[in-house]
């Protein structure tokens, strides 16, 4: 879906992503260097934003500033190396059975040898003393098969326990690896994913797919005024009404910072509309109460952009369309939902 750019492109994006480093002092680290080449790109409109918004206060890119925008934007390294060790675990258990089933094999067929040397020596006249004296073998092998079976029923048991273990461990390093710690819903990672997977089936079956996306209006002014401690439960209760809005085959998900996404299968761009303006209303009957002082915050509003996909776009295109109506809510008051086609015929205007 995506166009990948030329060489030379790449080379001037990341010259670009460089310099703007060097201007405000960032360190070259891989995780700065991913954050501002792709704002150099210009792919990620909300990333784009939300470092806009940082330059027009003029807050330093401090350390943690640029830490918070990687983890917002691209997750966390933590992620993978948690998978990664959790499969190496798994693959240690995998050895050990493997191991233990050859040494089991190999007991087995040292245990038939011996049953069908018995076998042969017994169907011979053999005097009393040697038949005792092969049955007290035969006794003594059948015993050991058995501590060795009772042995490697034992491990297997103590392996099968720690097989479960790791994958409830991987099942849940996997959730947590594409899941937004603060709101619990879906990360941009899920979403980056999510929004393939839904432009390629409504390539397949021919039906609608359709993106809003929602930004919390004035949420800056509400985070400085109160604390970024009541900015977090402001983004839960927003999290919350989107999980409560939505229908099982839609996705929300928390798209960067105070900016949420919802995918639509089967959804036109009219009915796209309909969903967000749902969503606007269920949160403006909501009223924000801080969880742990009960002041009455007031209410909250969000303003929407949606955009339908168009058959073999870019997501990029899409989004930027999503972004452009989003805008244009924004601009035309806020606690509003905007289409595309409202930011075409503002453009339209314009020129």
């Amino acid at each position: 879906m995506t166009i990948a750019p030329t060489k030379n492109e790449a080379a001037k994006l990341a010259e670009d992503a460089c310099r703007m480093m060097a201007i405000h002092g960032i360190a070259p680290t891989p995780h700065n260097y991913t954050v501002w080449y792709n704002y150099a790109a210009g792919t990620m409109p909300a990333l784009k934003r939300s470092i806009d918004a940082i330059m027009a206060t003029q807050t330093p890119f401090a350390e943690a500033v640029n830490a918070e925008l990687y983890k917002h934007y691209f997750g966390t390294a933590q992620d993978q190396v948690d998978v990664l060790e959790t499969g190496s675990r798994l693959q240690t258990v995998i050895d050990q059975v493997r191991h233990f089933l050859d040494d089991h094999v190999e007991d087995m067929g040292t245990f038939g040898t011996h049953l069908t040397d018995f076998s042969s020596a017994i169907g011979k006249q053999q005097p009393m003393d040697k038949v005792r004296a092969l049955i007290s073998d035969l006794v003594q092998e059948t015993q050991g098969m058995a501590q060795r079976n009772f042995t490697l029923e034992s491990r297997l048991g103590k392996i099968a326990d720690e097989v479960t273990e790791l994958r409830g461990t991987l099942e849940v390093v996997t959730r947590e690896a594409l899941t937004d710690a603060l709101t619990g819903l879906p990360n941009r990672k899920f979403f980056d994913t999510r929004l393939n997977d839904a432009a390629r089936d409504s390539l397949h079956d021919k039906e609608p797919m359709s993106l809003v996306l929602c930004d919390i209006d004035f949420f800056k002014r509400f985070n400085d005024s109160f604390g970024h401690l009541i900015g977090d439960q402001v983004l839960k209760l927003v999290a919350r009404t989107l999980s409560d809005s939505v229908k099982g085959r839609d996705t929300p998900a928390r798209y960067g910072g105070e900016e949420f996404a919802v995918i639509l299968p089967r959804t036109t761009l009219a009915q796209s509309a309909i969903v967000a303006d749902q969503i606007r209303n269920a949160m403006m009957k909501r009223k924000f109460v801080g969880k742990d002082t009960r002041e009455d915050y007031g209410g909250i509003t969000l303003s929407f952009g949606t955009a339908q996909y168009r058959a073999h776009e870019s997501l990029e295109d899409l989004i930027a369309r999503a972004d452009a109506a989003l805008y244009h809510a924004k601009r035309e008051g806020r606690n509003r939902v905007s289409t595309e086609l409202n930011a075409a015929g503002l453009a339209a205007r314009a020129s």
